[in-house]
């Protein structure tokens, strides 16, 4: 592959950027707020109050980020490559966390589960609309204790970040 890129004239590093965004892109139109997205609307609200709200959420539950996405970042950085508006977004970020009670109750259900791990909650704002941010997290889908475990604890989450800036 690598000797294939410099064939290309591409650089391995620009390679890797082209098709990571790619995948983002395609993990974004086939996840288009199905029914397995929640979306909450944080307003009015700054976007550093609600990364703030957030980060007190999960730390209320005893989590801390393994990894904070630069989402809207990125999109914006490969827009030129991949030919879509650099403002998707004014800001986005995707927060992704592990409740080993969580992990723990899913594998023993079914290893298999492991895909479903670790679980994300996503803010961003839109370009024009600086004061409402959105939060949004997928549900595991699944229809057991281990999947009820999981929605409970997104949607305490949700709710202790809105909670965190006054809203109900």
């Amino acid at each position: 592959m690598r000797q294939l890129a410099h064939s290309a004239g591409l650089l391995p590093r620009a390679a890797r950027r082209l098709v990571g965004a790619a995948l983002c892109a395609v993990a974004i139109a086939a996840n288009s707020a199905g029914p397995d997205v929640v979306l909450r609307e944080l307003q009015p609200a700054s976007y550093a109050a609600a990364r703030d709200a957030l980060e007190d959420a999960l730390a209320a539950e005893g989590l801390a980020p393994a990894s904070v996405s630069g989402f809207g970042a990125m999109l914006a950085r490969t827009a030129p490559d991949l030919g879509h508006r650099p403002d998707l977004y004014r800001e986005a970020e995707i927060f992704s966390f592990c409740s080993a009670q969580v992990a723990a109750r899913m594998a023993a259900e079914d290893v298999r589960h492991i895909a479903l791990c670790p679980l994300t909650v996503a803010l961003y704002t839109l370009p024009d609309e600086a004061t409402r941010v959105h939060l949004a997290y997928r549900r595991p889908g699944l229809d057991s204790p281990g999947g009820r475990l999981a929605d409970a604890l997104l949607a305490r989450i949700a709710a202790r970040t809105a909670a965190g800036l006054g809203l109900h």
